[in-house]
């Protein structure tokens, strides 16, 4: 066994005992993910001390290369170490990556509630322009939503000199964005700005007429006039 090169997984909260082989093959497939290194990296043991996932590294090269994956994985919320945070919080574990100096390498988040799911993507909001802000690189935008919910965007000092001349107005913003899900429900946590436009919104009386009179329509027959204007308050006609 290397002994300079080992890696320990250090579950709070249980023991040996307490942990039967089916969870522990889940742990040691997720942490298998988060190290990478596969044909380098073995699993020696299950060791007291909480429950304690003891493994080693062939060489220096490898056990550095895991080590480097395994913080970069945290620092990107990756797929492999969103896997072992999800079973952390399904049991209500404390976790910490520790080497054979005792030194921790990584610490995991402490949850015990529904664990947030973070989903990158190409994306698009749209809503009030109302702010456009900041000094450097990556300058703060914010749309006020149809409910009056923020929206939370960055833009480069090009871009955002340019949306600062369509403040309170209404646009739609596309780009690189990061969605949360926590409790059923889906919140943009960041767009970075990659284009822009201006929504132009017609007027209700405007917008009345021109579907009075648009050929084939069935609304000129309609008594319930009311239900028209609610129609189209809902397609954000003003």
């Amino acid at each position: 066994m290397g002994k300079d090169n080992r890696l320990t997984l250090k579950l709070g909260g249980t023991s040996p005992d307490d942990l039967s082989m089916s969870r522990l093959g889940k742990y040691l497939s997720a942490l298998s993910d988060l190290y990478g290194s596969v044909d380098a990296v073995h699993f020696k043991d299950v060791s007291e001390g909480s429950a304690c996932l003891n493994t080693w590294v062939d060489n220096v090269a490898s056990y550095n290369a895991v080590i480097q994956r395994s913080i970069s994985q945290a620092n990107a919320s990756g797929s492999s170490y969103l896997k072992l945070v999800t079973l952390l919080a399904q049991d209500g574990f404390e976790a910490k990556i520790i080497n054979q100096d005792k030194v921790t390498i990584l610490e995991f988040p402490s949850i015990k509630e529904d664990l947030p799911f973070i989903v990158r993507k190409k994306g698009k909001v749209q809503g009030k322009l109302y702010n456009v802000g900041g000094k450097d690189d990556s300058a703060p935008v914010k749309l006020e939503g149809a409910n009056g919910e923020t929206f939370h965007c960055e833009a480069t000092p090009a871009m955002a000199a340019q949306l600062g001349a369509h403040l309170f107005k209404q646009v739609r913003v596309s780009g690189s964005s990061e969605w949360l899900k926590k409790d059923g429900k889906w919140k943009l946590k960041k767009l970075i700005i990659e284009s822009y436009e201006v929504l132009e919104k017609s007027n209700l009386k405007t917008a009345f007429k021109a579907l009075h009179d648009a050929s084939g329509n069935q609304w000129k027959e309609e008594d319930d006039t009311q239900a028209i204007l609610q129609a189209l308050r809902a397609l954000n006609c003003e």
